[in-house]
């Protein structure tokens, strides 16, 4: 963990004033007029045009037309001219010849009464000039790491690179049928130089200017970090300053290597299986990326765990179950009385990287829909949060349960819970209260922790059972006793952030660079934390300033800040400091009852005739 010195991050708080303005009804002629507002849409986003100039086209659509208005078409350019409406979503238009010897770029806008839409226009000073040029495309291959250096010959050419995936290719080529590798990747570069053109002119660019953005000249090395063990193309072709394809596109195969085993001890514990839910817990000895997710038994029985991994990578949304650290969570399944694995596994650069933990579990037979009953458990209640379980009688009845001020009204929670759901259906997230019902509420015994407390106030837990097949109430809001929060205290807990020593960040940069290749000007001072008595978090960090002067920033300035951007539970870190400046190393803890310490403030300064030799230097962890 490292952390870059820092300035205090002022959080400011602004009251919006909301002003409703009401219109005066007037009655109005017998017009035609829209309930709703038209939608134009414009199908392409760019035009590339030959310097030649002549007739070209693009197609729109209209939405919610009317009597009133029409379409009409412009540029500030008067090298675009002669538009033509007469086909029905399309607009014709002439381009004239270029005899300026640069390329031109404009934008052409279509307008339908208040809509509108734009598309952008490039055009080219010649006709593409084919020539020949030879690339020298080499890898050096590092697991996953990729450094592609391209050498055009002739080397003052501009050409554009890039890498593409061998089984992507082998797909589309299959969809595609008389497309050839050539051919696609020739259109690929024609696709990207048009986009970088598109977007460049929304930015100010010129096609020029955007086109430089993207390829390069001479001699040059591309750094990629790719899936490991996979196959990829690297490919390189030759275009003009305004982004024409002028060569043949030259490839190669590449094939990059294993990926680096994670040493994450990682524990997998079913917590509760139901009827359409599975809930469980990972625990991770480090916060190394791994994967977490839930797979009908027959889509994986009999695969390797090559075989696994690779249907994993193929899954589009893949990326939503990766995560770090600990991880608790339900996850709803489609089928009662039906096998199910939990399968967590290191996952890195298309890669596992530690072994594949698989958990068969079997959900519940679902019975018939009978209303729950609730009992009431609350384990902990600080100043702050409440933590404790609702135990739903039988286990497979759907409920309900959130927490409220003691004075509240049962009906009116049931009606603020059914809007809720409601506004979900109707804004399409769910195709009916019953589908939106499954997600809101839970199953079984349903552990709960509530933050955001109020000290000294009174607070109730409360349980609504549902009828998981209409999305209905089927139980009054059932409530717990009372539960009134204590006052917050001062933490007897403490921390000690210290360090002995600190180097020369431009000589860790080099030694260390995947580590350390950030830290060349600045002092890294190594940062070590002693625990002293219950405590639960801790946050540090430093500050470029003399934050000593306890008037400002307060000591909860400081608490809140360090908790939205410090260093938070971390026994080691490194502190990237400016020379001979004044820095303050802040420091808190929490006890388990969510009582804050004294907030800690020490000065410092670093200079670069103090820094220890690099060799004493022990790299954590």
């Amino acid at each position: 963990m490292k952390t870059f010195v820092k300035y205090l991050s002022l959080l400011l708080c602004f009251s919006l004033i909301a002003i409703s303005c009401s219109k005066e009804n007037k009655p109005g002629n017998n017009q035609n007029i829209p309930t709703e507002p038209a939608v134009l849409d414009i199908t392409e986003n760019f035009i590339q045009v030959s310097a030649a100039g002549g007739e070209y086209s693009f197609t729109y659509t209209l939405e919610n037309p009317n009597e009133t208005d029409q379409l009409e078409a412009s540029s500030p350019e008067s090298w675009i001219n002669n538009y033509d409406y007469s086909t029905e979503g399309v607009v014709k238009f002439n381009v004239n010849p270029n005899t300026s010897g640069e390329s031109r770029l404009t934008q052409v806008t279509l307008t339908y009464g208040e809509a509108s839409d734009k598309i952008v226009v490039s055009q080219s000073p010649t006709g593409d000039t084919p020539i020949d040029v030879e690339f020298e495309i080499e890898y050096d291959i590092n697991g996953p790491f990729v450094a592609m250096t391209v050498t055009p010959t002739p080397e003052d050419v501009r050409y554009y690179s890039w890498f593409y995936s061998v089984k992507g290719m082998e797909e589309a080529l299959a969809q595609s049928p008389g497309v050839t590798v050539d051919m696609y990747f020739k259109a690929l570069v024609e696709y990207e130089i048009r986009n970088a053109i598109y977007y460049g002119a929304y930015a100010g660019y010129t096609p020029e200017a955007a086109v430089a953005e993207i390829t390069q000249v001479g001699k040059g090395t591309q750094h990629f970090e790719l899936n490991g063990r996979t196959q990829f193309y690297g490919f390189a072709c030759a275009v003009t300053d305004e982004g024409d394809v002028i060569s043949d596109v030259a490839y190669s195969i590449f094939t990059t290597g294993d990926v680096e085993p994670s040493d994450n001890q990682i524990e997998l514990t079913i917590d509760q299986v139901n009827t359409d839910r599975i809930s469980y817990s990972v625990n991770t000895s480090n916060d190394d990326q791994y994967a977490a997710l839930i797979f009908a038994a027959e889509d994986i029985e009999g695969l390797s765990d090559d075989q696994l991994i690779e249907k994993y990578n193929g899954m589009e949304d893949y990326i939503n179950y990766l995560k770090r650290g600990d991880y608790q969570g339900t996850t709803l399944v489609n089928q009662d009385d039906a096998d199910y694995y939990v399968v967590v596994f290191g996952f890195e650069y298309g890669m596992a990287t530690t072994e594949i933990i698989r958990e068969k579990v079997h959900t519940l037979k679902a019975g018939d829909v009978v209303p729950p009953t609730f009992r009431f458990e609350i384990d902990k209640v600080t100043h702050f949060r409440m933590t404790g379980t609702v135990y739903g009688d039988p286990y497979t009845a759907l409920y309900y349960v959130d927490f409220c001020y003691a004075n509240e009204n049962g009906e009116d929670l049931a009606s603020t819970v059914r809007e809720a759901a409601q506004w979900f259906v109707d804004n399409g997230y769910y195709n009916s209260i019953a589908d939106c019902m499954k997600v809101m509420g839970t199953k079984g015994n349903s552990r709960f922790e509530f933050t955001q407390l109020e000290e000294e106030t009174e607070y109730r837990i409360y349980a609504i059972g549902i009828d998981e097949t209409t999305g209905e109430f089927n139980t009054d809001v059932i409530f717990s006793d009372v539960i009134t929060t204590p006052k917050q205290g001062i933490a007897d807990s403490y921390i000690e952030v210290t360090f002995d020593k600190y180097f020369d960040g431009t000589a860790l940069a080099q030694m260390y660079p995947d580590k350390f290749g950030d830290a060349a000007g600045y002092a890294v001072v190594p940062l070590s934390v002693t625990k002293h008595g219950d405590v639960a978090q801790f946050f540090y960090d430093v500050y470029s300033d003399d934050l000593t002067d306890t008037s400002y920033p307060t000591d909860m300035d400081l608490i809140m800040d360090l908790q939205m951007y410090g260093i938070a539970n971390k026994d080691q870190s490194y502190a990237y400091c400016n020379y001979s400046t004044i820095l303050t190393l802040v420091s808190f803890c929490k006890d388990s009852y969510d009582n804050n310490s004294p907030v800690d403030r020490r000065t410092f300064r670093v200079v670069e005739n103090g820094v220890s030799p690099i060799e004493e230097f022990e790299l954590f962890e």
